[in-house]
C-alpha cells in the first residue's frame, strides 16, 4: 500500500480479466477454429494449442507468480518458492505453446520463423527462460553473492 490505494480490489478486476481472457480464448479455438489437439488430421487443431498454452502460461500463471509474491501472507521463503514455482510452470507450458506452433509449422510444411512474431517469441521465451535461471541461483542458491544493490 505505497501509494495508499488498498490492491484487493486491483487483484480481483486482474483475476476476472484473465478468467475472461481464458474463456474468451478457449470458446474460439474450441468453436471457431475446430478444437484443439497434439495429433490431428486437421493441423489447425495443433497450432490452436499455441494460443491457448501462451494465454494460460505466461499470461495467466506468470501473472499469478507475480502477484502472488506480493499479496499471500506468508513467510517470505515460502512466498519466494512460490514465485518460483509458478514461474517454471509458466516457462514450461510457454515452452510447449512454441513446440506446438513449429509441430503444426512442420507437418504442415511451413517454414518456421518467418515473421517478427515467430523471432519476437523465441526471444521472449529465451529471455524468460533466463531470468528464472538467473533467479533461482540469486535466491535460492548458499553461494549466491551477487545483489543488486538499492
Amino acid at each position: 500500500m505505497a501509494l495508499g490505494v488498498p490492491a484487493v480490489p486491483f487483484t480481483y478486476v486482474a483475476h476476472l480479466l484473465g478468467i475472461v481472457a481464458i474463456v474468451l480464448v478457449l470458446f474460439w479455438n474450441l468453436h471457431f477454429r475446430g478444437g484443439l489437439a497434439w495429433n490431428s488430421d486437421n493441423k489447425a487443431q495443433i497450432f490452436n494449442l499455441h494460443p491457448v498454452l501462451m494465454l494460460i502460461g505466461l499470461i495467466i500463471i506468470g501473472g499469478e507468480a507475480i502477484i502472488s509474491y506480493k499479496s499471500l501472507p506468508l513467510k517470505k521463503e515460502v512466498k519466494k518458492l512460490i514465485h518460483l514455482v509458478l514461474h517454471a510452470h509458466a516457462l514450461v507450458l510457454g515452452i510447449i505453446g512454441i513446440c506446438a506452433a513449429f509441430k503444426n509449422h512442420n507437418e504442415s510444411g511451413i517454414a518456421n520463423l518467418y515473421s517478427l512474431h515467430s523471432w519476437l517469441g523465441i526471444g521472449v521465451i529465451s529471455l524468460y527462460g533466463i531470468q528464472w535461471i538467473f533467479g533461482v541461483c540469486g535466491i535460492f542458491l548458499p553461494w549466491r553473492e551477487f545483489r543488486v544493490k538499492t
